[in-house]
């Protein structure tokens, strides 16, 4: 401090120090008017040489104080306590520094686990508000995470230039969620995949699939199978699966089958006409033992047809397969076929149904044929053949080329022999129409000039005529025939079906 801000008490200063100069400006004025009375009182006995005067009014400098007995207080002091004023003041400063350093330290989190496909971010980590949120860092980009994956993520958070390593855990516990499908199957089947057995299977990772538990369904009944559904980071959902399980011990049924008469050296079709049904398999298969045959020698033969489910269920059937040589007279099929094609190109046209054109078929038959008792039936192609080509025959001959008409009009159909008779066999045609079978007989009656065209069996049997009906047959070996009458859609007077 100079001398001259010492010597004016009015020169402002900076008020931190004012209280202190305040004090020793008062103390200085004392002392000097202390020391101006002592030099009164002894200038009034000193030597007639007195000191110069002071001069009034102007700043002394310290060597002139001296001379008038002054002395000044030193300009060090004020500086020092200035001084200690401020590292109080930065002392204090400090200190909170490091309260507010600590507090916010404090609110860091090193560690956090969260469920995979959840999301994270540094407010997880930083439980608060810090007081300087700009001098928060961190290394991690959380956008970039991917949560679906189980992980362990290591990173840092810098908080006032401090580093503070911190873990985010992704972790997965949730199972996999997953729905049984009801199965449907029979004691026989075979247990699906379980892949196919279970729907709707969700989770974030890869998934597998396995049988926990496999249901026995050899008996049948209601039961229930366990599917266990895995993650990728083993947890296991088990699902119940649900069996509906028949089981099948109906046998199936054979029907067509019928004694065969041929010639040595002929196509022998075994399963012309013959069906094989079962309540529940829709393809059961049928095999047929023809072990028993010499296709090259005459002889009656056993023929056993053996039917069987995919339960494993058997039915068999046996006919009689006839061999005899083949007569000098035999006919080929492809020319009794060619007779056929050539009048039924003649009696139907394009647009007719199968039953318009089975109604031409039989009256054709009926009234373009003469029945003679003796003729050539030692085949069905010489008597069809003849029938074409002569217009003569018996019941067999019309019958057969009823039959060779049918064939060529692509109409499912078979020929019924009367059995048990007394004197003779009768033969008729019968048709599938529509999926059911009916009955058609064009051999004239004697007294009775129509022909039987579609009739159920309940109508055959119930038909008479002078006392007589003549068609009896073992029912159990064609198929069923229909049981609703389609009599009176037919017109017999115009050979004609009615709409």
């Amino acid at each position: 401090m100079h001398d001259d801000e010492f010597q004016n008490p009015g020169r402002k200063v900076r008020s931190a120090d004012a209280a202190v100069i305040k004090a020793v400006q008062h103390e200085a004025a004392l002392e000097r008017k202390a020391e101006n009375k002592a030099r009164r009182a002894e200038a009034k006995h000193a030597d007639p040489v007195r000191k110069p005067a002071k001069p009034k009014h102007t700043r002394l400098t310290r060597k002139e104080a001296k001379t008038y007995g002054i002395h000044k207080r030193s300009r060090h002091v004020v500086p020092l306590l200035v001084i200690l004023l401020l590292e109080i003041i930065i002392g204090a400063a400090f200190l909170w520094a490091v309260m507010v350093y600590c507090e916010d330290t404090a609110l860091i989190v090193r560690q956090q686990t969260i469920e995979a496909g959840s999301t994270a971010s540094l407010d997880m980590y930083v439980v608060g508000e810090p007081k300087f949120p700009e001098y928060v860092q961190c290394n991690l980009d959380f956008s970039t995470v991917n949560y679906v994956i189980p992980q362990t993520i290591r990173f840092t958070v810098t908080m006032y230039g401090t580093n503070f390593p911190c873990v985010l855990e992704i972790v997965d516990t949730t199972p996999p969620t997953a729905e049984g499908i009801t199965q449907k199957l029979y004691s026989v089947d075979t247990i699906p995949p379980v892949e196919e057995c279970v729907a709707n299977v969700y989770d974030l990772n890869d998934v597998t699939v396995e049988w926990a538990e496999i249901p026995d369904i050899s008996t049948g009944g209601n039961v229930n199978g366990k599917a266990a559904v895995t993650d990728s980071s083993g947890n296991v959902t088990i699902v119940n699966v649900p069996f509906i399980v028949t089981k099948d011990s109906v046998a199936p049924v054979i029907t067509g089958t019928e004694d065969i008469d041929a010639f040595i050296g002929d196509t022998i079709k075994y399963k012309e006409n013959v069906v094989v049904t079962d309540d529940i398999d829709p393809n059961p298969t049928l095999e047929i033992d023809t072990s028993q045959i010499d296709l090259y020698s005459e002889g009656v033969y056993l023929v056993t047809y053996r039917a069987t489910d995919f339960s494993g269920n058997t039915s068999e059937a046996t006919i009689w397969l006839t061999l005899t040589e083949k007569p000098s007279t035999y006919v080929e099929p492809e020319l009794v076929y060619a007779e056929a094609q050539e009048v039924l190109d003649r009696i139907t046209w394009d647009g007719m149904s199968d039953m318009e054109k089975a109604l031409a078929i039989t009256y054709w038959v009926r009234y373009n044929i003469n029945y003679i008792s003796n003729c050539d039936d030692t085949s069905w192609t010489r008597a069809a053949y003849d029938g074409f080509t002569k217009r003569c025959g018996n019941c067999y001959t019309f019958a057969m080329c009823a039959k060779a008409l049918f064939d060529v009009a692509g109409i499912e159909n078979m020929i019924i022999v009367r059995d048990p008779y007394i004197y003779n066999p009768h033969f008729w045609n019968y048709i599938n129409i529509d999926g059911q079978w009916y009955h058609c007989d064009s051999t004239p009656r004697l007294g009775w000039d129509s022909y039987f065209f579609m009739y159920t069996t309940y109508e055959l049997k119930n038909f008479w005529h002078n006392g007589w009906n003549g068609y009896n047959f073992p029912e159990e070996l064609y198929p069923e025939s229909a049981t609703e009458s389609v009599q009176d859609r037919i017109n017999y007077s115009s050979h004609s079906l009615r709409y």
